[in-house]
């Protein structure tokens, strides 16, 4: 089975689900990840998920109203239990969320053409004050992405975060260069798999040089942000 691919993680406020109506315990940060087999929340980064909705099971993603909880940036995966309800830290994560969780589902059969806008509180939906917590939908959804449309990219945005993942994992960029290095110089009995942090390197010349290279951009990279940084301080005092 194919490894699934990494899209998305950060760490977002969630609603505690049918634990308890009021209270500001009810939100809770958890980190989130987004893979293409599934959506996970966990209570810190690197620890073991709390819950997983796997996204074949995902029916809709849509913003929620602010006023069913008093709170902004918000969105509700819809899945095949109760909808998860997710605050962004801002509008902009916010919005990425949905399209990424919309990108990843949009072929799933038995997504949604209808939902609630709102919660459902105190024994009513607060969109349509239908009185059952199974009622269907009362508005169209809206977030869906049909896969015949291209969507509007902001390649700034992206290149920069592409440079922001390369920047964070440099230590080990670097410690696979090294580990690919000692293969091509070493020729005693092969070492355990501890010694190269467990990944598998097939061709270690390839690989030592398409490291050097990517290496090599982010370090100018580095070079350019640290002058545009003190540009910037310079020009603010």
């Amino acid at each position: 089975m194919n490894e699934p691919l990494h899209l998305k993680e950060g760490e977002m406020f969630k609603r505690a689900q049918g634990r308890t109506r009021i209270g500001k315990k009810n939100f809770k940060k958890r980190w989130f990840c987004l893979t293409s087999r599934e959506l996970t929340y966990h209570k810190q980064q690197d620890k073991e998920p709390i819950f997983t909705i796997p996204v074949k099971n995902i029916l809709a993603v849509e913003k929620l109203d602010e006023g069913a909880f008093n709170r902004k940036n918000m969105f509700q995966v819809i899945h095949v239990e109760k909808p998860l309800y997710v605050q962004g830290n801002n509008c902009v994560e916010a919005s990425e969320w949905i399209e990424a969780l919309c990108r990843v589902s949009r072929c799933n059969q038995k997504r949604l053409n209808i939902y609630h806008p709102s919660a459902f509180l105190n024994g009513n939906w607060l969109c349509c004050k239908a009185t059952s917590e199974n009622t269907v939908g009362c508005m169209p959804c809206t977030a869906g992405i049909p896969a015949d449309i291209q969507i509007e990219i902001d390649g700034d945005r992206e290149t920069e975060r592409i440079y922001s993942l390369f920047a964070i994992s440099m230590p080990k960029l670097q410690k696979m260069q090294e580990a690919c290095g000692s293969i091509a110089v070493y020729q005693g009995p092969q070492k355990e798999p501890d010694d190269y942090s467990n990944f598998k390197i097939e061709d270690s010349v390839t690989t030592f040089q398409t490291l050097q290279q990517i290496i090599s951009i982010v370090e100018q990279l580095d070079i350019h942000h640290d002058k545009y940084r003190e540009k910037r301080s310079s020009s603010a005092i």
